[in-house]
């Protein structure tokens, strides 16, 4: 995949976020969701890392519902830019820090919370993006995903699908992927967490996890 198409992608998704957060809607509903799924759980006085944090709706939200402080971390420098501003019209920018990385590859600093809201579709590989952030979870490991089975996951992929039709179009090599959630789940089960929260939604799936007692981040 080419990374400028990539990153044209994403700055293009931040701009349009950034503009609903400056408006004052910093997360649209599937983000909200697990936000407060993470408050319930625990999330006061705890740091996030957000990968893909896009126009870094997810980390601000947290420090504003009582993280400490959150990084996010984008391949996209526009995506950074537009979080950086939303951050300072949140009055969140001294809890709150933005980076370009790639959260598979980039060396990430151990954080109570990882975050992965809407990020393994855009990786048509996800074994190295699991590796990477898990080894710097310390407590809970969230994200979202497309369903992959069922009649929701058929229905994912024709949207998936026809999402990529219209990348093609534009002459971008960019494509979005419907991964596995059962070989996801086991990925994440397997680096000594159990599931705390589950929920489903026409064209998302929502998973946190929290790590087992006695396992410590390796």
């Amino acid at each position: 995949m080419d990374e400028h198409d990539e990153r044209c992608c994403f700055g293009e998704w931040a701009t349009a976020d950034a503009r609903r957060g400056l408006s004052g809607q910093r997360v649209r509903r599937v983000s909200r969701d697990l936000v407060e799924a993470l408050e319930r759980l625990g999330l006061r006085n705890r740091t996030v890392l957000d990968l893909g944090c896009g126009a870094g709706g997810v980390a601000i939200e947290a420090v504003v519902r009582g993280a400490s402080r959150a990084t996010g971390i984008d391949l996209s420098d526009v995506a950074i830019e537009q979080a950086r501003a939303v951050s300072v019209h949140a009055g969140t920018a001294d809890r709150t820090s933005f980076r370009v990385g790639d959260g598979s590859t980039a060396p990430l600093e151990p954080h109570d919370v990882v975050v992965l809201n809407r990020v393994f579709c855009c990786y048509p590989r996800v074994d190295a993006l699991l590796e990477n952030s898990l080894q710097a979870t310390g407590w809970a490991y969230a994200y979202t995903v497309p369903p992959s089975s069922g009649w929701r996951g058929i229905l994912a992929r024709l949207l998936v699908g026809i999402e990529n039709a219209t990348y093609a179009a534009r002459r971008s090599r960019f494509r979005a992927f419907v991964h596995d959630l059962r070989r996801i789940d086991s990925a994440v089960r397997s680096a000594g967490f159990r599931e705390a929260v589950s929920r489903t939604s026409l064209l998302w799936d929502l998973r946190v996890y929290v790590r087992e007692p006695g396992i410590a981040a390796t």
